[in-house]
């Protein structure tokens, strides 16, 4: 039932601009009611995945969707976007917790059992779906096997390898690729000026609401300093522990994924260089970062490049299942790896 004109427009999560076929792909399933009832987006952090979850749930959720879009104007449009609907639910960690608890899945699965409020869709948003412990992921099991009439379940996960094979084994998976560099820049551009958005996606992997969120970050506006420490190692400049302790300064799994993206280029740029060509200008796309792995592309080889920024993987990995390693040695550990010693502790 549409709302009455005094209570306005109710504001409506719309999808990144290269996740619109996507969504409508999902909502011509729905017409068809061929829409499963567990959906696992999964993808790369900060591409979007979550809003198109969200912008997907409004959709179900509202009486008269148009243009592959929640109205805003029905009932069910202002309860969505108040938080306020009784046939949503949404699970994402609690305050001070980066885990979702066996307690939110079991309100999860009481709401899973009930009837529609409104006579349609139900939906339950659980992100990131890694988050679950392993008591919660096996509490889940049930409603994932016996959803519910109208119930769809939508998890949105940077890490599906940390749910159990149960858990994506009951969801039709959509892997959410990176938006190419032409459309990422085209989206992020007029947020943050020409002369910082290729820096930026850079810095972001080519994620772009990652990138977005960089711009206060106090090692993006330090980078030309970080990345100056592997070349330091690499030169015998300094010391592994040395530049570990500069960049334990900064969160471990944050730098994983910058360090990862750093080496993982300077790779690139050995190989090419060892097989006499040169990397794609349009490429270059960091002006205070490349010429610094350029220097390192030409100290290191590619293929030990290659397995530091593999080691710095796997710690990520381990970072985001939980692991709470110190810093300064995990970050040594890493670096080791440029000057031939691959030295491992606890597991890093």
């Amino acid at each position: 039932m549409a709302v009455s004109e005094s209570q306005g427009r109710a504001p409506i999560q719309v999808p990144c601009p290269w996740h619109r076929d996507e969504m409508q792909r999902l909502l011509d399933q729905h017409g068809q009611g061929r829409l499963p009832h567990a959906l696992l987006f999964a993808g790369a952090t900060g591409i979007g995945k979550f809003r198109l979850a969200q912008s997907l749930a409004q959709a179900l959720l509202c009486a008269q969707p148009r243009a592959g879009l929640a109205c805003g104007q029905c009932d069910g449009c202002h309860l969505s976007a108040a938080g306020t609907h009784p046939d949503a639910q949404t699970l994402v960690p609690e305050a001070g917790s980066n885990a979702i608890k066996i307690d939110q899945v079991r309100r999860l699965v009481e709401f899973a059992g009930r009837t529609a409020h409104y006579g349609g869709a139900r939906v339950a948003l659980i992100a990131p779906a890694e988050a679950l412990n392993r008591s919660a992921q096996n509490a889940l099991l049930k409603t994932l096997e016996e959803p519910g009439e109208g119930l769809v379940l939508i998890l949105v996960s940077d890490q599906p390898s940390l749910l159990l094979p149960t858990i994506r084994s009951r969801c039709q998976q959509r892997h959410l690729p990176l938006p190419g560099r032409e459309a990422a820049l085209e989206w992020l551009t007029p947020q943050v000026g020409e002369r910082d958005a290729p820096a930026l996606l850079a810095a972001a992997q080519g994620a772009p609401l990652r990138a977005l969120g960089l711009q206060e970050a106090d090692w993006f506006a330090a980078r030309e300093q970080l990345a100056g420490q592997l070349l330091a190692v690499a030169l015998g400049r300094a010391s592994p522990a040395q530049a570990g302790q500069a960049l334990a300064a900064h969160d471990p799994r944050v730098m994983a994924g910058v360090l990862y993206g750093w080496l993982a280029r300077a790779a690139v740029l050995a190989a090419l260089g060892e097989q006499g060509g040169d990397a794609d200008p349009a490429t270059v796309t960091d002006p205070k970062v490349e010429p610094l792995l350029r220097q390192l592309a030409a100290q290191v080889p590619p293929a030990r490049l290659l397995r530091a920024a593999h080691r710095v993987m796997e710690g990520r990995r381990q970072l985001l299942a939980g692991a709470n390693p110190n810093k300064e040695l995990l970050m040594e550990q890493w670096l080791l790896v440029l000057v031939g010693v691959d030295a491992s502790a606890s597991g890093f």
